[in-house]
């Protein structure tokens, strides 16, 4: 008879902390940046001829790649962000996506390209 009301006690703990188990547990898949808050070291900036060359060869060649990105306005910070790209109707603006985020960005916002579906050994190669 004592053992029954303490099972019910634990029954309705573990119901009531089953929803921030789970957020905790699935909160990486749905955040823009990464879990430990750190801002991206900004990399020397590529020129913009380097960048449409680069741009045209990852649309065309549908390359997965790795883009530092600049916020529009001086509040954000800069952004690596890995997906595939496409451009928006023969204009300036480009979308990447990847898992879980999809960004559109103008050419003036990418500040980095670099190359992760060569077959070298290096991750950071640049296309």
């Amino acid at each position: 008879m004592f053992g029954g009301a303490i099972m019910q006690i634990e029954q309705k703990s573990i119901f009531k902390f089953t929803p921030q188990i789970i957020s905790k547990k699935l909160r990486h898949i749905f955040e823009e940046t990464p879990a430990d808050d750190q801002q991206a070291g900004l990399l020397t900036p590529q020129p913009a001829k380097q960048r449409q060359l680069f741009l045209k060869r990852a649309i065309k060649d549908k390359i997965k790649a790795t883009f530092q990105l600049m916020p529009i306005n001086n509040d954000g910070y800069p952004v690596n962000v890995t997906g595939n790209i496409a451009q928006l109707a023969n204009s300036n603006r480009y979308l990447i996506t990847n898992q879980n985020v999809s960004y559109v960005v103008n050419f003036d916002q990418i500040r980095y390209i670099a190359n992760l579906g060569s077959t070298s050994s290096s991750v950071d190669t640049q296309i």
